[in-house]
């Protein structure tokens, strides 16, 4: 029996950082099947507005599975870097794809 997506993964509050601004949203934590940082494609210009950064070409593009194991039709092209705080944990230097992701701002991969 396969088992249901959703009972290895959870909502939490996340902030990303880059030069002392911070942006807050609500990412998908994802315990077992996306191996990649994602953030939503309609989401990228506010963030990097709001964090002074820049998206950067990838040196070669992506086409990875989303979280229910479809294939993103778009081919993956351009990421952001950025700190990433969830609850009291800090990661430094996260690496986000840019997709266009159903219902969720962020997935998080396992780190």
């Amino acid at each position: 029996m396969k088992e249901n997506y959703f009972e290895k993964s959870f909502l939490i509050d996340t902030h990303l950082i880059s030069q002392n601004q911070s942006f807050s949203l609500c990412s998908l934590i994802d315990s077992d099947s996306v191996i990649y940082t994602i953030i939503h494609s309609n989401l990228v210009d506010k963030v990097c507005e709001k964090l002074k950064i820049q998206s950067i070409s990838l040196a070669k593009e992506k086409l990875i599975r989303d979280y229910d194991e479809k294939i993103f039709k778009k081919i993956i092209t351009h990421k952001i870097l950025l700190n990433l705080i969830i609850e009291s944990h800090k990661k430094l230097t996260v690496s986000m794809l840019i997709a266009d992701i159903d219902h969720h701002e962020v997935i998080l991969s396992k780190f």
